[in-house]
This record gives structure tokens, C-alpha cells and sequence, in this order.
């Protein structure tokens, strides 16, 4: 998990998320740092990492109708902005959403875009949650001297 791979210039590598791929064998992220970290620069280390895995997920494993949907913060915000904006005014500008809503109305296509942004959501909870189990399943005893 940690050691020192070049005792004159004090140069260490730590590493995490050890795991088995059947095609690849055994993996693991490694940080190289000039100076022995803290556990808390590790910590914060695999936090950016695992976040950085989690905003990934959610931007490229989102499906709608069989297409697959990038959800980067731009479009997460297109679509909220939507919504909102049917809740307000009552009306959908369906252009943005050509391709995506299947709707043939503008009252099946707000619905349509109800569920999407639903399924949206459940998504990125599910992301979250999976990211925050990686973290937290992280033993940073190991760090420790």
C-alpha cells in the first residue's frame, strides 16, 4: 500500500482500489509523492480520485430509450432548466430534445422528459452512492507507521 521506491530522493508510492480484472490480472491506482504523505494527503488523494471516477460514471453510463445520454453538468442543467421551466410556464421547447423524447405532443413529451429527468436523478444518486461505498471502503490503517 505504501512504500519507498527511491530512499535518496524520498520519493514514495502509495496505492489503492487493489483489484482482480479477469482480461488484465491484478490492478491498483498508484500515486507517486516526493516526500512521505500524510494519511491525510492520501486520504484526499483517493477522495479526487474516487470523485473523479464518480463524475465519470455519471456522465457516461446514463441511458434513455435505448441512447445513451451524456450527462455532463451543462446537460444535467439543460434538462433541470426544462423541467423548471415547464413547471413554471406550462410550456416545452421540444427542439433541444429532438432524438432523445420520443413523444409525438408537447403533453406526452413533458412527461416523457418528467421521467427522464426522474431517471436522471436515480442515476446519479445510485453513482454518488457507489463512489461513497469506494471511499469508505478505502483502510487507511494501512498508511499509518
Amino acid at each position: 500500500p505504501i512504500e519507498c521506491i527511491n530512499p535518496r530522493r524520498d520519493r514514495w508510492a502509495v496505492r489503492w482500489n487493489h483489484h482482480r480484472d479477469e482480461e488484465r490480472g491484478w490492478l491498483a491506482v498508484e500515486m507517486i509523492t516526493d516526500g512521505r504523505p500524510t494519511v491525510d494527503e492520501i486520504r484526499d488523494a483517493v477522495a479526487e480520485y474516487f470523485d473523479a471516477q464518480t463524475q465519470d460514471r455519471i456522465a457516461n453510463t446514463f441511458f434513455w430509450n435505448g441512447r445513451k445520454v451524456r450527462l455532463t453538468d451543462a446537460a444535467q442543467r439543460n434538462f433541470l432548466f426544462a423541467v423548471y421551466s415547464l413547471d413554471k410556464t406550462g410550456e416545452i421547447d421540444r427542439a433541444p430534445f429532438i432524438g432523445l423524447l420520443e413523444a409525438d405532443t408537447d403533453a406526452a413529451a413533458a412527461d416523457e422528459l418528467g421521467d427522464m429527468v426522474a431517471a436522471m436523478w436515480t442515476h446519479i444518486k445510485e453513482c454518488r452512492a457507489a463512489g461513497i461505498e469506494a471511499k469508505n471502503a478505502v483502510d487507511y490503517s494501512q498508511y499509518e507507521l
